[in-house]
């Protein structure tokens, strides 16, 4: 019987956790007329998801919640990301996969240590272990109210693919410190000649060129027009290459690029093209229009009672043309639905599936 219980806990666990944004590491133990399901969940909802799975799969069975949360363990905090990229991976290696990234100033929560390595969840969702041995930190302890804080402080948004940033306001070669990506948003407390004056998330003061910065007030949110600015600037991103986990322009996988562009004017999708495949209203494939989301991957199979899988999201540019960044595309690129199309994505564009809309389509 133990054995089938394990089995039974395997199976509930695989079915009622999504591991990119929840965690169960448990197991059970009976314990005289009831049997205890023990170890470390996320939260209390995901051990009442897991809990009420158990008891529909075996009613007769008395279980016992005695599940741990991460977010009320001693390893909890937030934090603020202080460097200007980081990978996320799926175990405490180096050479496990990489999972996704987070970009300078993005709040955090951390949620276990093992070792040089933390475990944390993005404000996107997402789960993934980032490295924390560095000789500097590349976290910010805070309160949760400083987190969002800085995030509502910000002023201006990075719109060179690669923006230099300096140590000093001199902004000579020598003083260059970093690369800070497309698409984050900085604090500007100051100008100093050619060079903006921007506070890190703690605290260090970092020199950024002006023309490598747009100020928020001056994109569009929510709209087409902003949309049509955050397109201007992807044109620079043609060439950068595929990267899976990627979300800068030293390597964007598909999901990453639209995440980020839509990112920049004020519309958060999920991490994955599946789970953004899950945002949005239906749109027909012959009236498709630009900021429209097209779906790929593998069609339904009703023989095998298979629902269709979506590995694959682009950004709608027109009815035939899109942007998206594949491996079989050779990294960021614009490609075709037409066959007759020079930029025709042979290996993409069959597997089309279906394309969602995230706001109004404007005449």
């Amino acid at each position: 019987m133990t054995i089938a219980l394990y089995d039974l806990l395997e199976q509930t666990r695989r079915r009622a956790i999504d591991s990119r944004t929840s965690l169960a590491d448990i197991h059970i133990e009976p314990d005289g007329e009831s049997v205890a399901v023990r170890g470390q969940v996320l939260d209390r909802a995901t051990a009442e998801r897991l809990m009420r799975a158990l008891r529909a799969q075996a009613p007769t069975i008395n279980w016992r919640d005695d599940m741990q949360t991460l977010v009320t363990g001693p390893d909890y905090h937030w934090a603020l990301l202080t460097r200007p990229v980081a990978d996320l991976r799926r175990e405490p290696s180096h050479r496990a996969e990489r999972v996704t990234q987070a970009l300078l100033g993005e709040a955090l929560e951390t949620l276990r240590v093992q070792g040089a390595w933390t475990l944390v969840r993005l404000s996107d969702g997402y789960l993934g272990w980032l490295f924390t041995g560095y000789d500097s930190a590349p976290l910010a302890l805070c309160h949760a109210e400083q987190a969002q804080a800085y995030r509502q402080q910000a002023t201006h948004l990075v719109t060179h693919p690669l923006a230099p940033f300096y140590a000093h306001p001199s902004g000579e070669a020598q003083d260059q410190v970093g690369l800070l990506p497309f698409g984050v948003r900085v604090q500007v407390i100051g100008q100093d000649g050619a060079l903006q004056r921007v506070r890190w998330p703690d605290g260090t003061l970092r020199w950024i060129g002006s023309a490598d910065l747009l100020p928020l007030a001056a994109l569009a949110p929510r709209c087409h027009a902003g949309l049509r600015q955050a397109l201007d600037w992807a044109q620079r991103l043609i060439g950068v290459p595929y990267l899976w986990g990627g979300k800068t322009p030293f390597g964007y996988d598909c999901s990453g690029l639209t995440q980020t562009l839509f990112g920049l004017i004020g519309i958060d999708l999920p991490r994955d093209a599946d789970q953004q495949a899950e945002r949005g209203t239906p749109v027909a494939l012959d009236a498709l229009a630009c900021g429209d989301l097209l779906f790929f991957g593998d069609p339904a199979d009703a023989q095998h009672q298979r629902p269709s899988r979506v590995t694959h999201v682009a950004l709608a540019l027109n009815r035939h043309e899109f942007l998206d960044a594949s491996r079989s595309g050779g990294g960021v690129a614009i490609r075709s639905l037409d066959p007759r199309s020079p930029i025709y994505a042979g290996a993409t564009a069959p597997t089309l599936l279906f394309a969602r809309r995230y706001f109004p389509h404007e005449a």
